[in-house]
């Protein structure tokens, strides 16, 4: 069988190409730490890996809505605590005042201070956090209480009853706020009256009664603490399995995607050489013919 100059050259064109098509594929899996670069490297690898990168961008979003959600809460524990010093606050002064002892000037600086206290919680309860009001409900843009006077003569609450969900996992969506409404309740009504009564020298027997208005709304306050620092634990919790299986994910899909150095380089040495071989023996025998060996 005869092979002529046209084939033996096609030949040795085919099998530099493939060499060096060898070596380029694990030089490049060396530069970018892939074993997989297209789908066509591997299809069942590739189709594996992609499905752990959408979980692991799953977990990303996630722990995301989880930050979100913290940050909101913890500006919503912030303002709760405040409000729980200030109605502690004014509880001393109603005991205070209470006592009938005092006389019709110095109910009267009470009630000042009382008024201070007002207005510091009506500004407590329109707390607002990245340009939305905490405590106004779906009403982002509303403060959550319109105060109405100076000094105040009525503090309205209008925001509204929804709740603010960030989804922390593919079955559970968790509210981040608390409703205004349900935290203060009547209480800015009864702290203007308990200011006015004072303002006007009332006795304590008329005093008294708003006692136990204040305790009950340092007990709603308190509550809502509790339920903020309930949520919190539950974002921390699952923030951290968040990460552990995002690292899981990332173990996985390494397993599928990336490349054993060691072997890699092994391999690329290999591929190296077999193309070096290649060209000097290609071009050792490039020029020969019949004649080379007749002579």
């Amino acid at each position: 069988m005869r092979l002529s100059e046209q084939a033996r050259v096609h030949r040795q064109v085919s099998y530099l190409t493939d060499a060096a098509d060898r070596m380029d594929r694990v030089q490049r899996q060396l530069a970018t730490n892939r074993r997989i670069d297209r789908a066509s490297d591997d299809p069942s690898g590739a189709a594996l890996a992609m499905q752990y990168r959408k979980s692991i961008a799953f977990e990303a979003q996630m722990r995301r809505n989880l930050e979100n959600g913290t940050a909101f809460l913890n500006v919503t524990e912030a303002a709760l605590s405040g409000a729980t010093d200030l109605l502690q606050r004014v509880r001393e002064l109603t005991v205070q005042a209470a006592n009938d002892t005092l006389g019709v000037s110095e109910r009267q600086n009470i009630a000042a201070e009382v008024n201070q206290i007002i207005e510091q919680l009506a500004q407590v309860a329109n707390t607002s956090f990245g340009g939305v009001y905490i405590f106004s409900g779906h009403k982002t843009t509303t403060p959550a209480y319109a105060v109405g006077g100076t000094p105040p003569a009525a503090i309205t609450w209008q925001g509204d009853n929804g709740e603010r969900l960030r989804r922390v996992s593919t079955r559970d969506v968790v509210p981040v706020n608390i409703i205004g409404d349900q935290v203060f309740g009547n209480l800015f009504d009864r702290l203007i009256q308990l200011r006015d009564a004072l303002q006007s020298g009332a006795p304590g027997a008329q005093v008294r009664p708003y006692i136990a208005d204040i305790d009950s709304g340092l007990e709603r306050v308190l509550n809502a603490r509790a339920e903020v620092g309930a949520r919190l634990n539950r974002f921390e919790a699952t923030t951290s399995r968040s990460e552990e299986t995002d690292t899981n994910l990332q173990e996985l899909r390494a397993g599928v995607e990336d490349v054993d150095i060691a072997e890699t380089i092994v391999r690329f040495t290999a591929a190296q050489n077999a193309l070096e071989a290649a060209l000097g023996a290609i071009g050792r025998t490039a020029n020969l013919s019949l004649l080379n060996f007749l002579r």
